[in-house]
């Protein structure tokens, strides 16, 4: 059963790769972005996996606080466990 997962796992890393360069090919278009204090040109590409890497970013470290008390909890009613 372990195998077996790993394999999935593998694949699906594989899959993604092979969509991640599909998609990069595909959208390789340089783009402006304005910023506050200056522009930067930067492939389109590169832009949503940099939206994308943000977004990761905040939303793991908005469910950070959730998932310490989870962890915290389960300790406490581990350690409380009748016998």
């Amino acid at each position: 059963m372990r195998l077996l997962n790993h394999f999935m796992a593998i694949v699906l890393v594989l899959f993604a790769v092979v969509f991640g360069l599909g998609f990069a090919l595909s959208n390789s278009d340089l783009v402006q972005v304005h910023y506050y204090v200056g522009t930067k040109t930067m492939p389109l590409s590169m832009l949503v996996l940099g939206a994308l890497v943000l977004g990761l970013v905040v939303g793991w470290l908005a469910a950070l606080p959730t998932i310490i008390r989870l962890k915290i909890e389960k300790s406490y009613y581990q350690r409380h466990q009748a016998p």
